[in-house]
């Protein structure tokens, strides 16, 4: 994201603008450089909005492979820190969910992103390329093994993960496996969606709420936010 104009290289924005002036539910009703390619679906490589969502996706891949890289149990404890090792222990859970989560992205509009974990070296390297059917495997096995380790349902700090982030993105996962992977999986996709609903999560009566500045509070549509103050 080096050199980057800012308002290329912001996570949400882009992802927004990927998934939604690409159909018609939104209105395209500007002219920064890109953006009129995905109303008139010519996008291509060199889309500046497109290089930005790349980049950032693959750069919060890098901060979370170095996070759990730098918080095992041995670093902890050659550092002094082992009293706090069941707090880092979820956010170790909460890290490998949110790099679970960009690969999802990734897989979803790219198909065959470079892969990297904590287990590879750092330095310029050139990462494999991976492909859906082992991104998926992947994600799934990855958003299972941390179930465990994240807090229950709404009782997380607001922005941070929780067991029902992870099941959400489970239930995207299943939902879209006939895309992904060529076998449908709607019976799990149900399974992980129930669990969410089950959990205390319902829509709010009023949309315009969700767009409120103290929308945070006893908010239960909110499953897991990414938190923009002013």
């Amino acid at each position: 994201i080096a050199g980057i104009d800012a308002g290329t290289a912001d996570f949400l924005r882009l992802y927004w603008k990927a998934q939604e002036l690409s159909t018609d539910e939104a209105v395209v009703a500007w002219n920064d450089p890109g953006i009129q390619d995905f109303h008139n679906m010519n996008w291509g490589a060199q889309n500046p909005m497109l290089t930005g969502l790349f980049a950032r996706c693959v750069y919060v891949i890098s901060i979370c492979n170095e996070f759990l890289r730098e918080s095992t149990p041995e670093k902890l404890s050659s550092r002094g820190l082992s009293s706090i090792q069941g707090k880092i222990t979820q956010m170790r859970a909460e890290t490998r969910f949110l790099r679970a989560y960009q690969y999802w992205v990734l897989m979803d509009l790219w198909g065959n992103p470079p892969f990297a974990t904590d287990a590879d070296g750092i330095g310029k390297i050139n990462p494999p390329q991976t492909n859906r059917t082992q991104l998926f495997t992947y994600i799934e096995n990855e958003l299972k093994a941390i179930d465990g380790d994240l807090a229950a349902p709404r009782t997380n700090e607001y922005g941070r993960a929780d067991k029902a982030a992870a099941w959400a993105l489970l239930a995207r996962l299943y939902l879209n496996a006939g895309v992904y992977i060529g076998t449908p999986k709607f019976t799990e996709a149900i399974t992980y969606s129930k669990r969410v609903i089950d959990a205390g999560y319902t829509l709010l009566s009023n949309y315009r709420w969700l767009m409120l500045a103290d929308n945070n509070l006893n908010n239960p549509e909110f499953i897991w936010t990414l938190n923009y103050d002013g």
